[in-house]
């Protein structure tokens, strides 16, 4: 009993120091892929070349070939959609218009957000008077956040925001969703059919877009290449892995706990390698976005104890 609690606290920190490393650097290799792939064939490339390496190794080497049953690729199909397709190509589209710092720190609110949402669906009980003082300043950091950008970037970055907003949609509901319909599934032959399902939906989506026609692979520079592959293995093989195994065998909070990184991370390699600034509103939205977050994790992690 003593090995397998010490294994699952070896295996808990890993997966969130691998997490809190990984994924604040996303959003940079997000700008630089997308110098050369357009947004939802990237985010379909991305997905079915993770998922086809989990899936290879649930076959060839754990011998696993069992077909998921109807109920599993009920769950693997609406997971897949929610937070591969809308999340991961939303992101991607959001990436075009606004610089991958204020993506972070926006999707850094997204603890802030399941809480609601968990609230809302009697998932959760109602939040607690300081959880609800952290809501109220990290949606304050957001907004302020959200429309500074949107007054400063004109159209474009309007239409950033607003994309990027349904890819956090797309997330909390694959979360919430995945939390309660945990899968008896072996977790990477699950997050194998789950991302080759969603990146074969971007596919598709991507051709009749048109951006497979418009897509010359001989135009892709190596900065776009290295950063894609930077997607495939740290962002979703690493990093997806790393979440959903959180997801599943730890309390919500401290799957998400994350968001407390993330947005540094991002905001300050953004700046040393994007060429992105760091403003006023920049460091206001990130006090208050993590400084929230903070206290609403901390309230519901006391709550489960």
């Amino acid at each position: 009993m003593a090995l397998i609690k010490n294994k699952k606290l070896a295996l808990t920190l890993f997966c969130i120091i691998a997490l809190y490393s990984t994924w604040g650097v996303v959003y940079l290799s997000i700008k630089f892929a997308l110098e050369s792939f357009p947004p939802v064939l990237l985010s379909g490339i991305r997905y079915i070349s993770a998922g086809s390496v989990f899936l290879l190794f649930s076959f060839f080497i754990k011998k696993d070939r069992v077909l998921p049953t109807k109920s599993q690729m009920t769950t693997i199909f609406f997971a897949s959609f929610m937070m591969i397709v809308i999340g991961g190509a939303f992101l991607n589209i959001s990436g075009q218009y606004i610089n991958s710092g204020t993506i972070a720190l926006i999707m850094g609110s997204i603890p802030l957000w399941m809480v609601i949402v968990s609230w809302l669906l009697s998932y959760d009980a109602r939040p607690s008077f300081s959880v609800v003082v952290g809501l109220i300043g990290g949606f304050l950091g957001v907004g302020v956040l959200a429309v500074s950008t949107g007054v400063h970037g004109g159209n474009d970055a309007v239409m950033g925001i607003i994309t990027l907003f349904i890819s956090m949609a797309g997330w909390v509901a694959g979360s919430i969703y995945l939390k309660r319909r945990h899968s008896n599934m072996y977790m990477i032959k699950s997050l194998g059919f789950q991302m080759v399902t969603g990146g074969i939906i971007m596919v598709i989506l991507a051709f009749f877009i048109g951006e497979v026609n418009s897509f010359n692979i001989n135009d892709v520079t190596l900065k776009a290449f290295l950063s894609t592959l930077h997607l495939i293995f740290f962002g979703s093989i690493i990093g997806y892995t790393c979440y959903v195994w959180l997801l599943y065998n730890t309390p919500t909070h401290i799957a998400i706990s994350y968001a407390y990184v993330e947005p540094i991370v991002a905001v300050i390699v953004g700046a040393l390698f994007g060429g992105e600034s760091i403003n006023n509103v920049t460091i206001f939205a990130c006090v208050f976005i993590i400084i929230s977050v903070f206290f609403v994790i901390r309230d519901k992690g006391k709550s489960k104890n």
